[in-house]
This record gives structure tokens, C-alpha cells and sequence, in this order.
């Protein structure tokens, strides 16, 4: 009779399948380009293993699998080989691009989580910085982010003369020419 119970046990706790934890705080506090992040996602039962697992993004407009993702290559590591029920998602290297909702599915339910990602932000001075140089010196000209330790993904200073702009970094072009660096 014991080993009859036992059998349904565990014949109900395979058939039951993984249960995601309901995780109270999901929201991964803002993380900055470059940073690292874990997503958790995990079975309620240490025991038990989703038959079906997928990590997907909202990024583009529509969910798309993360796990194959060319955008991701190199950057996710999943943990479930060491214990099955952990299906968290770890993501390296961060890039504001990877901002968005992901969503851990299993074959019966899924989670999602905001992920925001923040990029450098540059310091914003409440009227024009005007300085001054000589003929035939050289210039720095000040350009910095919010954080220090970030450093801005695309960057283009431009030069403003008689109402029009001309871009003289990264592109140098005219009287700028071999004249411009960071």
C-alpha cells in the first residue's frame, strides 16, 4: 500500500511540473551599460524541473527568444544545469539596448521583468559655456558624463557657425581636419 501511494506521489509531483515562484521584487534596480544583471525566474519546488524553458524580450516590439539571439552572443549564461529549478538568466556586458520586459516561460506560466539599463548621460549646463582661447593654442573643451565610470556609446561634437552645424568628430572634415581628438 505505501509503495502504491508513493508511486501516485510521484507520479502527481512529475505530472505537476515546474510552478515559477511569484518573486515580490522583480524589478532589478537600474543597472548601468556594462554591468552585469541576473533575472530570477525559479520552480517553487527545488525538485522539480520545467519540461519546456524559454528566456524571451519584448526589445524589438514583439517577443523574440533571447537564448539564440545573435545580439546576445557570448552574454547569457542560464543556471539550470546546476540545479534544475534555478531558471534565472544572467546577462553580462550590459548595453542600453537590452532595456526592456523578458520573460521566463515554462510550458504552463510565465514571469516578466523590467530591466532598465542606463547609459551615460552628459552633464547639462543651464547656459552656453563659452571659453576662451588665442590664435594657434589649443583648446579643451568640456564634455563629461553624469557617471564618471560610464563612457558614451556614440559620440559626435559638431561646430556651430553662421545658423548651420558641421560635424567635426568622428568625422573631421575641412578647416577641422586632423585637428580634432578625444
Amino acid at each position: 500500500m505505501m509503495k502504491c501511494l508513493y508511486l501516485v506521489s510521484v507520479v502527481f509531483h512529475v505530472a505537476a511540473g515546474c510552478t515559477l515562484s511569484a518573486y515580490n521584487d522583480q524589478v532589478p534596480s537600474i543597472r548601468n551599460r556594462g554591468d552585469s544583471v541576473l533575472l530570477p525566474c525559479s520552480c517553487s519546488d527545488l525538485n522539480t524541473k520545467p519540461q519546456k524553458l524559454t528566456w524571451g524580450t519584448f526589445r524589438t516590439g514583439r517577443l523574440t527568444e533571447v537564448l539564440n539571439e545573435e545580439h546576445y552572443s557570448g552574454r547569457l549564461q542560464l543556471f539550470n544545469n546546476i540545479s534544475p529549478a534555478n531558471l534565472s538568466l544572467l546577462i553580462s556586458d550590459l548595453r542600453v539596448e537590452d532595456q526592456g520586459y523578458y520573460r521566463c516561460s515554462t510550458e504552463k506560466e510565465y514571469r516578466d521583468i523590467w530591466l532598465p539599463v542606463k547609459g551615460c548621460e552628459l552633464v547639462k549646463k543651464k547656459e552656453v559655456e563659452r571659453v576662451t582661447v588665442f590664435t594657434g593654442e589649443s583648446v579643451v573643451l568640456p564634455c563629461v558624463c553624469t557617471d564618471l565610470q560610464d563612457k558614451p556609446q556614440g559620440l559626435k561634437w559638431e561646430f556651430y557657425r553662421n545658423n548651420h552645424y558641421q560635424e567635426i568628430y568622428p568625422k573631421q572634415t575641412g578647416r577641422h581636419r586632423n585637428r580634432v581628438k578625444l
